[in-house]
């Protein structure tokens, strides 16, 4: 028995020294062979870089739905995984949400400052002058005229005033009380 087990290292050390001659060879491999071995590597690295590129890109667009299913397949980004994480023991409320905002208002013209305190008719021409308090100062207003900064004339006849509130463009109805 001794005899065999003497054997048996023989044979492992000589395993061994073969193992390590031929290991030692393949570090002297031709130059042709390391150049089609580097451009294996690099086309497959590029691959590799051209997949992950795309799989960020698509990831971002995905729902939890898909990230579910890359992971199935055994492939879950990290992308993928944010979408999933949630609070396990959050509040969970199963009432619908609340209806949308209604839209605001449509902005309107403010009610008009202008009290009417007289009308001048010339009577050879069509031109009429108005006469207006706003907020105790006099304005005459002729017909094209801009009031206090906002406000156009339009018209000017015997009963009313048409004027435009020119930042809405809004047409707004100054009556003379006749």
């Amino acid at each position: 028995m001794k005899a065999l087990s003497k054997y048996r290292v023989w044979i492992a050390l000589a395993l061994v020294v073969l193992i390590s001659w031929w290991v030692s060879g393949l570090d002297d491999d031709s130059e042709q062979d390391k150049s089609i071995a580097k451009t294996a590597h690099d086309s497959s690295a590029n691959n590799a870089a051209r997949k992950q590129a795309s799989i960020k890109a698509a990831s971002a667009q995905r729902d939890p739905a898909e990230a579910l299913a890359l992971i199935a397949r055994g492939f879950a980004p990290r992308a993928s995984m944010e979408k999933l994480r949630r609070d396990p023991f959050g509040v969970v409320s199963f009432e619908p949400p609340p209806p949308p905002a209604p839209p605001p208002p449509k902005p309107t013209a403010p009610p008009l400052n202008f009290k009417y305190l007289g009308l001048l008719r010339e009577d050879e021409g069509a031109s009429r002058a108005v006469f207006l308090d706003n907020g105790g100062q006099l304005l005459i207003a002729h017909k094209g005229d801009t009031l206090a900064g906002q406000y156009r004339v339009l018209e000017i006849n015997d009963t009313n005033m048409q004027l435009e509130y020119t930042p809405l463009a809004e047409h707004q109805t100054l009556n003379f009380g006749r």
